[in-house]
């Protein structure tokens, strides 16, 4: 008997209908072997109970130690915020790093998130990672390097050091398990020409995602523009590191001309709506560059500003306030929002066998009760989950084939224990803001 396991009664769906069809699907060594009406099968079986198969969703733009300022950096204007969220992130010691990231990978994965793309910093960067290990999520993480002070709090390296920073993780954690590196400057505020390029040229040479802010607040965008002559997108374009392994946070403050170029040089932005409606970042022009052709995903971002790790309700607000900067319903509708939060996330993180219902596709899913008081209509399941579910719906979520939480249990984690220790943190937190 071959190492698999069999899924029984559950249902199937079809993004681009928004169709749900019920079937069996056979898992073995970690990928999806066999999908079909009905498959007998001498092997472990669980029984899906009419549950639906979610493909594994990626976070593509993440800051997880914030899940420690979620509250108390609320109702502040950016220009406050940012100064507190890095006062309180540099006094952080390594347990409370590893606990803030534990917390927030944990949180992703009760939300049937497997694969995230974070870009975090180097201090105690060895207990960010053993959280990302623990946790038992896909983690592609790179340093946010700068080396233009925004404010009093920021801290600036040189571009050698940047690079060594950036290599110390590729080489010692890169393809390592889960784990993936990146090269993640802060953005051209606060990066010089020569850092932007010499992380890109980095993240080339050895194949990696190269991951950014851009264009998130007008008044860095025309600072840009004034030192410059260009908007931040045509500013990135000139410096050569937009393609399609280059993926752009926010991406809000742009041209007619500068969406073109994003859908000319194939980068992916990264949607993060709960941060720019709560921040008053602004709101992009998603649906004009979903018209254009912009590849694109979701990002939950840090919960100091978004307050949100739930990435299903992340993409109703994305929607939603689509809907309405167009005055268009049909704007970001639910089948295209699914692409965004599976399989076109997952390829923009450099996977091409995750975010697909699909034989020989890794088997990254989730198991979704479809019913609840608030989405009771069998006929519209996958509308309205999207629509009017949460990620709370999800009972269990596997990732490579693995079990990570089971009816609403994490299999290795003693939450209560987790969320005592985090309590203690976040007391001590509260004092240094």
């Amino acid at each position: 008997m071959k190492d698999g396991f069999l899924i029984k009664n559950v249902l199937l769906p079809s993004f681009s209908d928004l169709r749900t069809e019920k079937g069996d699907v056979y898992i073995e060594d970690g990928r999806f072997a066999e999908i079909a009406p009905c498959i007998d099968r001498p092997c472990k079986v669980v029984d899906g109970k009419g549950m639906l198969l979610l493909p594994g969703m990626a976070d593509i733009h993440t800051h997880m130690v914030q899940s420690l300022t979620k509250g108390p950096l609320d109702d502040l204007n950016i220009t406050d915020w940012l100064k507190k969220m890095l006062k309180v992130q540099w006094s952080l010691s390594e347990e409370e790093w590893y606990y803030g990231v534990l917390l927030g990978c944990l949180q992703s994965l009760r939300y049937g998130v497997t694969a995230i793309n974070e870009m975090t910093y180097f201090p105690c960067i060895d207990a960010v990672v053993q959280a990302y290990v623990d946790a038992g999520i896909r983690a592609s993480f790179g340093i946010s390097s700068t080396n233009i002070a925004e404010n009093e709090q920021t801290k600036v390296l040189s571009v050698e050091e940047c690079l060594r920073q950036a290599e110390h993780l590729y080489s010692r954690w890169h393809g390592k398990g889960l784990l993936r590196t990146t090269a993640a400057p802060q953005g051209r505020p606060a990066c010089t020409p020569e850092l932007m390029v010499a992380l890109k040229d980095f993240a080339r040479e050895r194949g990696l995602i190269y991951h950014t802010h851009m264009a998130e607040g007008s008044f860095e965008t025309e600072r840009i523009r004034q030192w410059t002559g260009r908007g931040e997108a045509e500013e990135l374009a000139h410096l050569g590191v937009l393609d399609e392994n280059t993926i752009l946070a926010h991406s809000i403050w742009l041209s007619e001309k500068e969406v073109e170029l994003l859908a000319d040089t194939k980068a992916v932005v990264a949607h993060c709506p709960s941060t720019n409606m709560k921040l008053s970042d602004g709101a992009p022009p998603i649906a004009q560059m979903r018209k254009a052709g912009v590849r694109m995903g979701f990002g939950c971002d840090g919960e100091a500003s978004s307050a949100n790790r739930d990435l299903l309700r992340e993409a109703r607000h994305g929607s939603y306030l689509q809907k309405v900067i167009t005055l268009d319903p049909t704007v970001l509708p639910a089948e295209e929002c699914y692409q965004m939060l599976t399989w076109e996330a997952m390829e923009a993180l450099g996977y091409k066998d995750l975010g697909k219902i699909e034989v020989g596709y890794q088997a990254d899913f989730s198991l979704v009760d479809p019913c609840n008081l608030s989405t009771t209509n069998r006929r519209r399941i996958l509308n309205n989950l999207l629509y009017a579910g949460s990620g709370e719906q999800i009972r269990s979520v596997y990732v490579a084939g693995k079990p990570v939480l089971e009816d609403g249990r994490f299999l290795h984690h003693d939450i209560g224990r987790i969320l005592e220790q985090c309590e203690k943190i976040l007391s001590k937190i509260e004092e240094r803001i």
